[in-house]
Protein backbone atom coordinates (compact mmCIF):
# COMPACT_ATOMS: atom_id res chain seq x y z
CA UNK A 1 0.00 0.00 0.00
CA UNK A 2 0.99 3.62 -0.36
CA UNK A 3 0.37 6.27 2.11
CA UNK A 4 0.75 9.90 3.08
CA UNK A 5 0.98 10.62 7.02
CA UNK A 6 1.59 12.82 9.62
CA UNK A 7 2.92 11.01 12.69
CA UNK A 8 2.56 13.24 16.36
CA UNK A 9 3.31 12.47 19.91
CA UNK A 10 -0.38 11.59 21.67
CA UNK A 11 1.34 13.51 24.99
CA UNK A 12 1.77 16.80 23.32
CA UNK A 13 0.74 17.03 19.47
CA UNK A 14 4.23 17.36 18.57
CA UNK A 15 5.02 16.25 15.00
CA UNK A 16 8.14 13.62 14.39
CA UNK A 17 7.78 12.76 10.66
CA UNK A 18 5.24 13.23 8.17
CA UNK A 19 5.43 13.03 4.39
CA UNK A 20 2.62 15.48 3.29
CA UNK A 21 4.65 17.21 0.11
CA UNK A 22 6.40 14.08 -0.67
CA UNK A 23 6.44 10.63 -2.27
CA UNK A 24 4.08 8.23 -0.85
CA UNK A 25 5.10 5.80 2.07
CA UNK A 26 5.07 2.73 0.54
CA UNK A 27 4.84 -0.90 2.27
CA UNK A 28 3.57 -4.27 2.59
CA UNK A 29 0.79 -4.97 4.66
CA UNK A 30 0.59 -7.40 7.44
CA UNK A 31 4.02 -8.77 7.12
CA UNK A 32 5.91 -6.67 10.09
CA UNK A 33 7.65 -4.33 7.85
CA UNK A 34 5.83 -1.31 9.68
CA UNK A 35 4.67 -1.06 13.60
CA UNK A 36 1.98 -3.22 14.26
CA UNK A 37 -0.46 -0.45 15.34
CA UNK A 38 -0.52 0.50 11.43
CA UNK A 39 -0.22 -3.01 9.97
CA UNK A 40 -3.77 -3.48 11.85
CA UNK A 41 -4.96 0.74 11.82
CA UNK A 42 -4.36 0.52 7.63
CA UNK A 43 -5.75 -2.85 7.23
CA UNK A 44 -9.37 -2.23 5.89
CA UNK A 45 -8.58 0.95 4.20
CA UNK A 46 -10.00 1.93 0.52
CA UNK A 47 -7.71 3.91 -1.61
CA UNK A 48 -8.80 7.94 -0.72
CA UNK A 49 -10.08 6.88 2.67
CA UNK A 50 -8.47 8.94 5.48
CA UNK A 51 -7.95 7.64 9.25
CA UNK A 52 -6.29 8.68 12.55
CA UNK A 53 -4.21 5.96 14.07
CA UNK A 54 -4.18 6.04 18.02
CA UNK A 55 -1.53 3.68 18.84
CA UNK A 56 -0.46 2.28 22.28
CA UNK A 57 3.70 1.20 22.59
CA UNK A 58 2.74 -1.96 22.74
CA UNK A 59 1.70 -1.60 19.10
CA UNK A 60 4.30 0.94 18.12
CA UNK A 61 8.04 1.17 19.89
CA UNK A 62 7.57 -0.15 23.06
CA UNK A 63 10.17 0.52 25.86
CA UNK A 64 12.81 1.68 23.50
CA UNK A 65 13.14 5.22 21.37
CA UNK A 66 13.62 5.99 17.82
CA UNK A 67 14.36 8.79 16.42
CA UNK A 68 12.28 11.63 18.18
CA UNK A 69 10.22 9.58 19.64
CA UNK A 70 11.04 9.25 23.64
CA UNK A 71 10.42 5.48 24.98
CA UNK A 72 6.64 4.21 26.20
CA UNK A 73 4.76 7.43 24.13
CA UNK A 74 1.30 6.82 22.80
CA UNK A 75 1.54 7.89 18.58
CA UNK A 76 -1.13 9.30 16.50
CA UNK A 77 -1.01 9.49 12.96
CA UNK A 78 -3.61 10.89 10.53
CA UNK A 79 -3.00 8.36 7.37
CA UNK A 80 -4.63 9.04 3.85
CA UNK A 81 -4.37 5.41 1.92
CA UNK A 82 -3.26 7.15 -1.90
CA UNK A 83 -2.79 3.58 -3.67
CA UNK A 84 -2.63 -0.39 -3.31
CA UNK A 85 -1.07 -2.61 -5.41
Amino acid sequence: VSVHYIGKLKSNGKIFDSNVGRAPFKFRLGIGHVIKGWDVGVNGMRIGDKRRLTIPPSMGYGAKSAGKIPPNSWLMFDVELVDVR
